[in-house]
């Protein structure tokens, strides 16, 4: 019954062809823990991953395609890129990590970690305000690295998607709210964006907010377990199309 009524709706509310495309820079604070144990070994110091690894504040960039289509019964199409990246230098005291067990001295850190989505959705409605529900497949993958001892990890995660936006009558200004959440294969994750927009001329706009990213999961890879978070404002250059 909910395919149809769905199937239904996008019917009514599909589109001519077009689409939106932005390039934002994403400011983000870290936050949380991460752990790494080797097999039978000593297990891993949970490290702040802040005080004890001194992430500390970054921006990296994220690219956000939409296209849309008047077909009926087929979902319109979200494509994302976000890259997260942190470095550090830290003093640290009976600290393990896989191989470093109990070590006192300075360490050097690093974490990268990009995420690709692939979202199709429906326009529920689209006039005054607007509402997309859909579900994305993000890859995720990334490396994370402490002194000598260095891991990647990559892995499919299925997410629900939802956007809503909000238009203010007589003006070019419209507030939005977009999320994916899930839990798959004992990792949890979810990313919100808020912002306003202000539309300029030809559809090109400009918009800022605030963008939120966590993930918590000991099964990334064999020993490693993180429960972090990447929260901060963003920018960014919109054109409607």
């Amino acid at each position: 019954m909910m395919a149809v009524m769905v199937v239904s709706l996008s019917t009514i509310q599909a589109d001519n062809l077009g689409g939106e495309a932005s390039l934002g820079i994403f400011n983000h604070s870290p936050n949380g823990y991460a752990s790494y144990s080797l097999p039978f070994g000593h297990s891993g110091t949970s490290a702040n991953i802040v005080d004890t690894l001194a992430f500390s504040e970054a921006q990296d960039i994220f690219l956000k395609v939409y296209i849309e289509h008047p077909l009926p019964v087929f979902p319109n199409v979200k494509l994302a890129y976000t890259a997260l990246s942190h470095e550090g230098q830290s003093q640290v005291a009976l600290f393990s990590w896989g191989d470093i067990v109990n070590f006192t001295g300075e360490v050097d850190n690093s974490l990268s970690l990009d995420m690709t989505d692939a979202t199709l959705y429906y326009e529920i409605f689209d006039n005054w305000m607007n509402l997309d529900l859909g579900l994305t497949l993000r890859y995720l993958s990334g490396d994370m690295a402490v002194n000598h001892e260095a891991l990647s990890f990559s892995t499919f995660i299925p997410l629900l998607y939802a956007k809503t936006r909000f238009y203010f009558p007589l003006t070019d200004l419209s507030l939005q709210l977009e999320a994916n959440a899930g839990r798959y294969s004992g990792i949890t994750s979810y990313n919100y964006e808020l912002s306003a927009r202000y539309t300029l001329a030809m559809g090109i706009g400009l918009e800022a907010g605030y963008k939120a990213i966590y993930l918590d999961s000991n099964d990334l890879l064999d020993g490693f377990d993180a429960d972090i978070d990447f929260s901060g404002p963003y920018a960014a250059a919109v054109w409607d199309f």
